[in-house]
């Protein structure tokens, strides 16, 4: 410690020997002489002698007055003491911390100096005790401001790494620091705006709340326009408080964009699914998977065909988590049940103000927020003839344009469509664009309809029963051997969707340990004839409209919105669809 001070020992030595005529040495731990003046000023950077004063000063920590160096009984064992001239001398340790870490000395060379040192020496004592004491606290000093350098080191370090914006500011909203994220972000110089105002990057009706608010502002939205750019952010402030009264701020920036893509990302992994969580072992669906893991890892289109129903999008989930996309965002987007007039700014996104009713943040469109993961487009046969167009620039281009924005946005996700419809058709008959329907067709893979699986009916059915044991915390055994073969002689329609809702109605009402055949006739019409015994052509017409209904309902939902789809899907008017739901 002593060392890291020498050139202040220096300073003191020649201090002290300007004020009082008496030279002065100061040595380390090891007796190491790091100041000294006179002639011991060329001993600086040399060892004390073994055995001497020094030594026994330092393993001892009491102070010495020599009266008679060489002839004391201190100085007996001295390994210098023949070749000694001093004529007196007094050494004090220097304490820190409780132990010994130097000697500070004073030495008369001079006879003629000797009296008047000796008829002084209770002041002599006292001084080199007080200079003892001030270098310790010099070195404790020194020590303390290494301490909070390194402390200070460590402090930048940590909010340098942080991978969120902070500035700190002065009680007058002068910007006192940013850290490495924010001068990136904002590709700024290292000090170009310390000192500045801090409403030259915050807009101002935002720092004008800092003070009425005591400077406390909770994960406010906020867009900051810096360098020709535009960023959105969360914004939090907090007060820095030092003895009551607030000296200042720190303003934190979460990237609001990032956030979005966080809760996705999140929110995929939850749902991860992989091909072996894919149900079925029939020769036919085998064949599918084994032809599905194979494109999995190559980064090009795939186009899912098959039946509403037979699991387009886990097939389309388990694609992703098997590429190397799997750490990023997984974004399904159903083209049949968005509104037309919405559609635009649901897949690209738009500017703050970039027409009425948006929001004042601006918003990210999911192409955005899955720009490097994968987008599923389900039934991509519904998707409108100029949005068909706009689709096929952004996979050209690998880019996109916010509605109401100026500059584009790089994006590359990798594009998994879906449709239960017949593409070649709606591309003859000029409603699905031919160079869009080639760019998705790269890669078809048929999903075969559950009629066409045989036993995965059943391997499937007992999935669903095992699951819905566990959610109602039932414990049905399993099926009569009636409702098997009810099963595997069944069209299902809704393939694996209708099974999964069949079988759950069935658990809620099934009041044995097997699922029984008069359980799920209540529900398909079938299988009881009780259940159609008197029922006119009517009656039965207006339940299997219902059935179909509720099947689309459970599919799209009750608001309005999906209403009109509903209706537009059975190629009816929205006001036919309400008068058939009231009748049902």
């Amino acid at each position: 410690m002593i060392e890291q001070i020498k050139n202040d020992l220096q300073d003191i030595a020649e201090t002290i020997k300007a004020v009082v005529d008496i030279d002065i040495t100061i040595m380390n731990r090891e007796l190491l002489r790091v100041a000294g003046t006179g002639k011991l000023k060329k001993k600086v950077g040399l060892n004390a002698p073994r055995n001497s004063v020094f030594e026994k000063c330092l393993k001892s920590g009491k102070s010495y007055f020599i009266e008679n160096p060489g002839n004391c009984s201190e100085c007996i064992v001295c390994e210098t003491k023949t070749q000694c001239d001093e004529k007196a001398e007094v050494c004090f340790p220097i304490i820190i911390d409780g132990r010994a870490e130097g000697v500070i000395a004073m030495i008369i060379f001079d006879e003629s100096k000797k009296d008047m040192f000796l008829k002084k020496r209770d002041s002599y004592k006292n001084f080199d005790r007080r200079m003892g004491e001030l270098i310790s606290f010099r070195i404790k000093e020194k020590k303390m401001h290494h301490k909070l350098e390194c402390k200070s080191t460590e402090l930048l370090t940590i909010i340098d790494s942080v991978n969120e914006g902070i500035i700190t500011i002065d009680n007058h909203n002068r910007i006192l620091s940013l850290n490495r994220y924010i001068k990136e972000k904002f590709k700024l110089k290292e000090t170009c705006l310390v000192n500045k105002d801090v409403d030259r990057i915050i807009p101002k009706r935002i720092v004008d709340k800092f003070q009425p608010s005591n400077y406390y502002i909770e994960e406010e939205t906020v867009t900051l326009d810096f360098n020709k750019s535009r960023f959105n952010f969360l914004l939090s402030v907090r007060p820095i408080i030092s003895n009551g009264e607030i000296y200042g701020a720190v303003i934190t920036f979460k990237d609001f964009n990032k956030l979005q893509q966080s809760v996705f990302k999140i929110d995929g992994k939850n749902s991860m699914f992989r091909f072996k969580d894919i149900i079925g072992s029939s020769s036919i669906f085998t064949q599918v998977k084994d032809q599905v893991k194979q494109v999995a890892k190559k980064d090009m289109p795939v186009l899912l065909l098959g039946e509403s129903g037979t699991g387009k999008e886990l097939f389309a989930r388990a694609i992703h988590y098997e590429s190397y996309r799997k750490n990023e965002v997984f974004m399904p987007i159903n083209c049949g049940a968005i509104p037309e007039t919405l559609m635009e700014s649901e897949l690209f996104g738009y500017e703050k103000g970039a027409f009425t009713g948006a929001s004042n943040s601006g918003k990210m469109g999911k192409f955005e927020i899955a720009k490097d993961g994968t987008i599923f487009l389900d039934e991509i046969g519904d998707l409108p003839l100029h949005m068909q167009v706009k689709l096929l620039r952004v996979l050209e281009e690998k880019e996109i344009m916010r509605i109401g924005g100026v500059s584009t946005i790089k994006v590359n996700p990798r594009i998994i469509a879906a449709t239960n419809k017949d593409l070649y058709d709606l591309v003859e008959k000029g409603q699905f664009r031919e160079d869009l329907f080639y760019r998705l067709n790269v890669i078809p893979i048929r999903i075969p309809a559950l009629r066409q699986r045989g036993n995965d009916i059943l391997e499937l059915s007992q999935y669903f029963l095992d699951r819905y044991n566990n959610i109602y915390d039932k414990n049905i055994k399993g099926f009569s051997q009636k409702v098997k073969e009810m099963f595997l002689e069944y069209s299902w329609p809704g393939n694996v969707r209708e099974l999964q809702n069949l079988i759950e109605y069935a658990m809620n009402f099934e009041k044995k340990d097997l699922i029984t055949s008069e359980t799920i006739g209540r529900r398909t019409g079938e299988g009881s004839s009780n259940v159609l015994e008197g029922d006119s052509l009517k009656d039965m017409v207006l339940k299997y409209e219902k059935r179909i209904i509720n099947n689309f309902i459970e599919k799209y939902g009750s608001d309005t919105d999906s209403k009109k789809l509903i209706a537009k899907k059975l190629r009816i008017s929205p006001a036919t669809l309400y008068r058939k739901m009231d009748k049902s």
